[in-house]
């Protein structure tokens, strides 16, 4: 049995459409309400696709079933800030470009693919760190405030449950953090030339 071949394009916020998606030309309808914006979201997948279901595509429909899978547990993060990659055509078309022509490319949101096109990814990136070290501030007072709180009322048991609260969130924000510095350094070595690699850390 043959198989669609798919073939990808880029709209203009950046999500991957499969051209050969049997919802493609609702993808590429002009004008779209706030409703379709939304309806479209949800349809940015391989599994609302009739090649999908006739298991007709160049994915199996099993390998479509493990990458959706994964995805979901979050095996597939952008490469410039570690956040979860959200649509699954994204994944998609980096696997088929590695399988079918063996180039690797990087997985990037559309947060950051944004930033790339307006060439200004390494200051968004920095405002970001910013702001989650503001959020960590913030955090660290009222986890302080809360503290001293509960530690007056005698409460001590409601005082490990925020310290385990407060602990998760230093990790958490912590983690982002230095994906974010990771980000910007293969930013550094993977889009920028030698001459102008010159950037400043925190």
């Amino acid at each position: 049995m043959s198989y669609i071949e798919p073939s990808f394009e880029i709209d203009e916020k950046g999500r991957v459409l499969c051209q050969y998606h049997t919802q493609y030309p609702f993808f590429k309808k002009p004008n779209k309400t706030r409703y379709e914006e939304r309806k479209m979201e949800k349809l940015l997948t391989c599994k609302t696709c009739a090649h999908y279901y006739n298991n007709n595509c160049y994915f199996p429909r099993s390998e479509i079933d493990t990458i959706e899978y994964d995805r979901f547990r979050r095996r597939f993060v952008c490469s410039l800030c570690g956040n979860k990659i959200d649509r699954m055509l994204t994944v998609i078309q980096k696997l088929y470009v590695e399988s079918r022509y063996g180039i690797k490319i990087p997985l990037i949101c559309c947060f950051c693919y944004e930033s790339l096109k307006r060439n200004n990814f390494i200051e968004q990136s920095k405002l970001r760190r910013e702001q989650l070290r503001g959020k960590l501030n913030y955090t660290i007072l009222l986890t302080l405030i809360f503290s001293l709180f509960v530690l007056l009322t005698g409460k001590v048991f409601f005082f490990f449950g925020l310290l385990a609260l407060f602990i998760f969130g230093l990790i958490t924000t912590l983690h982002k953090r230095r994906e974010l510095k990771k980000g910007i350094e293969y930013y550094k070595n993977n889009f920028l030339s030698d001459d102008a690699n010159s950037w400043e850390q925190d």
